[in-house]
């Protein structure tokens, strides 16, 4: 019988082997106690949806140029014609933040918005951090490593607005698509609106979640389930549209910390996840796996094609 997604408190002494627990089963976790502070969260929000009110033509000035990882202002459908294959693009436009220390494409439009950035992601690494030195105590991973997950860890922030749809979608096209996150953890926070979030649970059940307004939903990217060899696999999900009456008002914002290793980092899978019956995957390197990704994303087509751990 497929359950819902569990709920870890943080803050318990359980904690660990509850987190490991539920990120086994399935791939995710509602988790409670998470130390972050909600008043912030919520200013991001608020700055964030001033910045996607704003003109196009103010927008474009902090646009991703096109080329290198994704950041800067993400146009919901641009780009499309460059997609191939049975690939339709997503409904959702997007704010993204990543090499913080020296950014320079922020919105100087909106007050506040770098200042409220900045410390929410930096609250997001720390608790990214945790989440990973918790696992890797009750998984035994090397701890040698545990640096590049840490204090080297590479991150993008992202605000994922899910435009209104006026317009019925295309045959087969959603806010975004079933995948798996390419990084170490994913920590996301989401308002209420219609159009929210499903993981696939249970082989190829799709169950949604409601985040509660104190949580996050923390997943399994590619490159942790990597580094523990599949033991805790990558979560597969997709932000599903509206109903149709709704649509045409219906908007939805998610603020979503992707965390990863170093770029640089080489990502093994631990000694302690190998045995006979789950024989090691190959390494990947951080930032090429980051690259390639980011390429096929223009030519998704099913699922199954964009689930690469």
């Amino acid at each position: 019988m497929v359950q819902g997604v569990p709920v870890v408190d943080l803050s318990t002494e359980a904690a660990g082997a509850d987190l490991v627990e539920s990120l086994e089963t399935a791939s995710s976790a509602i988790v409670v106690g998470h130390g972050i502070d909600l008043r912030l969260r919520s200013e991001v929000i608020a700055r964030s949806r001033e910045f996607f009110a704003l003109p196009r033509e103010v927008k474009e000035r902090v646009r991703w140029p096109g080329t290198g990882p994704w950041f800067g202002w993400q146009p919901v459908n641009e780009g499309a014609a460059e997609l191939t294959g049975t690939r339709v693009p997503d409904l959702v436009e997007r704010f993204e933040v990543q090499e913080i220390e020296g950014f320079t494409y922020w919105p100087d439009e909106v007050a506040g918005f770098r200042e409220a950035w900045l410390a929410y992601y930096f609250s997001c690494a720390t608790l990214a951090s945790r989440l990973v030195r918790m696992v890797a105590a009750e998984l035994d991973l090397p701890e040698e490593e545990l640096p590049a997950w840490t204090e080297r860890q590479f991150a993008n922030l992202v605000a994922n607005h899910y435009v209104p749809q006026p317009e019925p979608p295309l045959p087969g096209q959603t806010r975004v698509g079933p995948h798996t996150d390419r990084g170490g953890v994913t920590l996301l926070a989401a308002d209420e609106a219609p159009g929210g979030l499903e993981v696939r649970l249970g082989g190829r059940e799709w169950v949604p979640v409601v985040i509660p307004s104190d949580a996050y939903v923390l997943q399994v990217g590619d490159l942790f389930a990597r580094w523990t060899n599949k033991r805790l696999p990558a979560n597969v999900h997709r932000v599903v549209n509206p109903p149709r009456e709704v649509a045409a008002t219906s908007s939805r914002l998610a603020l979503v910390y992707f965390h990863y290793p170093a770029l640089d980092a080489v990502v093994t899978p631990a000694p302690s996840c190998v045995t006979a019956d789950r024989p090691a995957l190959p390494s990947l390197v951080c930032g090429d796996h980051l690259l390639a990704r980011q390429e096929a994303y223009k030519t998704r087509g099913d699922d199954e094609k964009y689930v690469f751990a």
